[in-house]
C-alpha cells in the first residue's frame, strides 16, 4: 500500500491542535462536585464555630456614589444581634450627620442638620426613602460586616459552578439570594441577589477578628440595581459578651425635634448634601 506523506503545514496544525487539547485550562462549568461540596462544608463549619456573642461594635468609613452624588462618611455601628441596632454616621471632620436605629420592624433616623426624626415601618424601604437604598436590614448588614453569613446564607445549595478563584454556589427558592462565591479556602468573595440586575456584595482584605473562628473581610463593596455603589472599610470589630443596655441604643433626639414619616417619594432624600 502506497503511503502519502502529510504536507509540513498540515503537520504543524495537527501538532498545535494536540498541544492545545492537552494544555488548555479547564473552562468554568459544573465540575468538581466533590471539591465544591467540601469547600461549602468548610464554610458552614467555620460559621458554626463563630462565638455566638449577643452584641457587636464596628467602626470604619463608607464611601458612596449615586449618579452625580458622592461622598464619604465615618461610622460607628453597634447594638445587639437580635435588636435593636444603631448606626451613627459622621462627616470626615467629625460632625454628626445622621443617627439610624432599627428595632424590630421600625426604622428611625435622626438628622441633626434638619433637627428632624424620621420614622418608617420597615428598614429597607425606609432607608431607600432616606436616600440610602440597601438590600438588607441594619441587623442583616451588621451580620454580613461582622462575618456572620449564617444569618442570610442557606446551609445547603442547589448547584455549584467552578470559577477561576473558587466555586459559585446557586440557591433556588430563596426570595433574595441567588448565589454565593467562595474561594478554595471557603472564604466568601461575592454574594448576589435575585433579579435581572441583582445587587452584589464583594468581600476583600480578610483579617482575623476577636471572637470569630474565620477571617472577616475588612472591605465590602455593595452595588445595587439603581446604580448606587457603597464601599465599607472596617477599621475595628469587637464582639460584646453582654447585650447593650436599652439606653445606649436610643437616638439622641432633642425634645423639640420635628417628627415625620418617611412618606416622600424615593430619591427625595432628606439627608443634607455632603
Amino acid at each position: 500500500m502506497r503511503r502519502f506523506p502529510l504536507p509540513p503545514r498540515l503537520l504543524v496544525w495537527i501538532f498545535l491542535a494536540l498541544l492545545a487539547t492537552g494544555c488548555a485550562a479547564p473552562r468554568p462549568g459544573r465540575m468538581g462536585s466533590g471539591e465544591a461540596k467540601a469547600v461549602y462544608a468548610s464554610f458552614v463549619a467555620g460559621q458554626a464555630k463563630n462565638t455566638p456573642a449577643p452584641a457587636f461594635s464596628l467602626a470604619g468609613s463608607m464611601s458612596f456614589s449615586r449618579g452625580s452624588r458622592s461622598g464619604r462618611l465615618n461610622f460607628r455601628f453597634y447594638g445587639n444581634y437580635v435588636d435593636p441596632v444603631r448606626l451613627d454616621l459622621s462627616t470626615p471632620i467629625g460632625g454628626a450627620y445622621a443617627h439610624l436605629r432599627e428595632d424590630g420592624a421600625e426604622f428611625s433616623a435622626f438628622v441633626p442638620g434638619r433637627d428632624t426624626l424620621y420614622r418608617h415601618e420597615g428598614t429597607r424601604e425606609g432607608a431607600a426613602r432616606l436616600g440610602m437604598p440597601l438590600p438588607f436590614t441594619l441587623r442583616e448588614m451588621a451580620a454580613l460586616v461582622s462575618g456572620r453569613f449564617g444569618e442570610l446564607v442557606p446551609a445547603r445549595y442547589a448547584s455549584a459552578q467552578n470559577t477561576a478563584d473558587g466555586y459559585e454556589y446557586h440557591f433556588t427558592g430563596d426570595p433574595r439570594l441567588s448565589a454565593l462565591t467562595l474561594d478554595f479556602a471557603g472564604n466568601p468573595r461575592h454574594l448576589t441577589g435575585v433579579g435581572v440586575e441583582p445587587w452584589r456584595v464583594t468581600f476583600d482584605n480578610d483579617e482575623a477578628a476577636p471572637g470569630m473562628a474565620v477571617p472577616v473581610a475588612r472591605k465590602l463593596v455593595l452595588t445595587t440595581p439603581g446604580g448606587t455603589s457603597l464601599i465599607i472599610r472596617v477599621k475595628s470589630l469587637q464582639a460584646r459578651q453582654s447585650p447593650y443596655p436599652a439606653a445606649d441604643l436610643e437616638l439622641p433626639v432633642p425634645p423639640n425635634a420635628t417628627v415625620r414619616g418617611l412618606d416622600a417619594a424615593p430619591g427625595d432624600s432628606p439627608l443634607p448634601e455632603l
